[in-house]
């Protein structure tokens, strides 16, 4: 009884964690999300060509930066700061910008217009993993309770929580992914998050139909 009970301390503890990291990553991106919202809505679109980097050194960080140059209504802009860095791009490389009409020194990317978005969506499996866990956990403690049999209740709780928690985890990712795809500047990571996101969900589903297979073999 002590070893289930350490084992369910531990596992309540991490749910908790997995809970605040999705409650911090949700108001990061609500943050980032309501700076974006004051973007200029008057916006021309073109294609700027890198030509450096910055690289900016605060409290050990790095933060990284991109040097471009583009023409805009027919007048030339160079060395202008955008606030975006992935590391695949080099000098000559080009990339999609928006250029604010009231100010052509104003530039973002359609990622960046959409980064708060994005983070509030990685924020859902943080919280439905850890919230999910944290039920799970409260079930199993009034199983003990009820001394019931918790052998087949236990069993069954693990194998539905061997497809729940990879689809949880699994499908925003592969959304994000894919959404960060249609973004044409985000090549590299979009492909690292789709096949991370991708996997969880294939095991997620491969996991649902043994699951199924059980139920109805029952």
């Amino acid at each position: 009884m002590k070893q289930k009970v350490s084992i369910e301390r531990i596992g309540m503890r991490g749910s908790i964690i997995l809970i605040i990291i999705g409650t911090i990553l949700l108001g990061i991106g609500t943050a980032v999300q309501i700076v974006n919202a004051r973007l200029p809505e008057q916006a021309a679109y073109c294609t700027a060509t890198i030509t450096g980097f910055n690289i900016a050194e605060a409290s050990d960080i790095q933060s990284n930066t991109t040097l471009v140059e583009y023409v805009c209504n027919g007048r030339k802009f160079e060395n202008i700061v955008l606030k975006q860095y992935e590391a695949s791009w080099k000098i000559g490389d080009t990339v999609k910008i928006y250029v604010s009409e009231e100010n052509p020194t104003v530039i973002w990317t359609k990622t960046m217009q959409y980064r708060g978005a994005m983070i509030i969506f990685l924020s859902v499996p943080f919280l439905t993993v850890g919230i999910y866990k944290i039920v799970q956990f409260k079930r199993y403690k009034k199983i003990r309770d009820d001394e019931s049999d918790t052998d087949s209740e236990e069993e069954i709780k693990y194998k539905r929580s061997s497809f729940i928690i990879p689809l949880a985890a699994g499908v925003p990712f592969t959304i994000v992914g894919l959404f960060l795809r249609a973004m044409e500047n985000n090549s590299i990571l979009a492909l690292v998050i789709i096949i991370m996101g991708g996997s969880a969900v294939i095991v997620g589903l491969i996991s649902l139909l043994n699951f199924i297979n059980i139920k109805l073999k029952k």
